[in-house]
C-alpha cells in the first residue's frame, strides 16, 4: 500500500512513483480519486500525472474511469536480469511439477522483510489463490516459501521481524519468534519447509530452496494444495525436491556455459 508523504515539496519523480505505487495486488484498478487518496497527492495533480503515464503506456484506461498498470511498464519490468533469468530457468520445471502433482506451483524470493512471488502456475483443480499469485507479497513467517527464504537471513532481518511482531492469519499461525527460528532451522536441515493452514485455513504449502552454481540459496519453489496433514505433505515433497534440484541445475548451467554467472546470481543475492 502506498504511504502518503508529509513532505510538502515532493518532486515530480517522487509523486509519479507514488502514483505507480498506489497499485498493488489488492488494488489493480483505481480511479484518480482513489489514487489521490492513497498517495496524498491532490486530485488535480494526480490527474495530470495519470494522463502523462497513460500517454507513455505505463498506465491503461479500464472501465468505469479506472486505470490499471500498462503493458509497457510490465515489459520493462521483465527486463530485470535477476527476475528474467530465474524465471526462464524455472518455468519449464514448474509446469512439469504442476502436471505431476495437480497443485499450484510458485517461485519466490525475499525482498527485505517480505517474500514476493515472481512466478506462479495454477493447479489443475482450481485457480490459484490471490495470496500466492504473481507479484503478490507474502509474510515470511506464515508460509513455507518464507521459511525457506528466512534460512539465509542475517541477524538484522531477524531483529526487524521480531520487533515488528508476527501477525496472526489463522489459529495455526506460528507467532512466537523462537518457535519460528526452530522451524527455519528444521527447514534448513531437512531441505524443505511446511506451512499447514497458517496463512489460509485448509491450505498446505511445501517449499524447497533453489540454489545457484555456488550452492547459495537464491529463492524458493513451493507447492500449494487444498487439505493438509502428513499424507498430503508426503505426496508433495518428493516431486518438489526433484524440481528444486532441476531448477538449480538449470539456473547454474547457462552461467557456466556462457561465462555470465555473476551477472544474474549476484543480482539475486544482492536484494536479500
Amino acid at each position: 500500500m502506498s504511504i502518503p508523504s508529509t513532505t510538502p515539496d515532493r518532486s515530480v519523480v517522487e509523486r509519479t512513483l507514488s502514483v505507480l505505487g498506489a497499485f498493488d495486488t489488492g488494488n489493480v484498478r483505481l480511479t484518480v480519486s482513489e489514487i489521490s487518496r492513497r498517495t496524498g497527492i491532490p486530485v488535480a495533480t494526480a490527474y495530470r500525472i495519470v494522463s502523462k503515464l497513460l500517454s507513455w503506456g505505463a498506465l491503461e484506461r479500464a472501465e468505469d474511469n479506472r486505470y490499471t498498470i500498462g503493458l509497457r511498464l510490465w515489459e520493462i519490468a521483465l527486463l530485470a536480469p535477476r527476475h528474467s533469468a530465474f524465471r526462464a530457468a524455472s518455468v519449464p520445471h514448474m509446469v512439469e511439477l504442476r502436471a505431476l502433482t495437480r497443485s499450484a506451483v510458485l517461485l519466490s524470493v525475499r525482498e527485505g522483510d517480505e517474500g514476493i512471488c515472481l512466478e506462479s502456475v495454477s493447479g489443475s483443480a482450481r485457480p490459484l489463490r490471490r495470496s500466492w499469485s504473481r507479484g503478490h507479497r507474502f509474510p515470511l513467517h506464515a508460509t513455507a516459501c518464507g521459511r525457506v527464504l528466512l534460512a539465509g537471513a542475517d541477524a538484522a532481518t531477524w531483529e526487524r521481524i521480531r520487533a515488528a511482531g508476527l501477525d496472526t492469519h489463522t489459529a495455526r499461525t506460528v507467532t512466537d519468534p523462537a518457535a519460528l527460528r526452530d522451524l527455519v532451522t528444521r527447514a534448513r536441515r531437512q531441505g524443505f519447509a511446511v506451512a499447514d493452514g497458517e496463512l489460509l485455513e485448509g491450505v498446505v504449502e511445501v517449499a524447497a530452496p533453489v540454489h545457484d552454481g555456488d550452492g547459495v540459496a537464491v529463492g524458493a519453489v513451493g507447492l500449494v494444495a487444498d487439505g493438509g496433514g502428513t499424507a498430503q505433505v508426503r505426496r508433495l515433497t518428493g516431486p518438489l525436491l526433484t524440481a528444486a534440484v532441476r531448477i538449480s541445475r538449470s539456473l547454474a548451467a547457462p552461467a557456466r556455459t556462457e561465462g555470465r554467472h555473476h551477472s544474474f546470481t549476484d543480482n539475486l543475492r544482492s536484494r536479500t
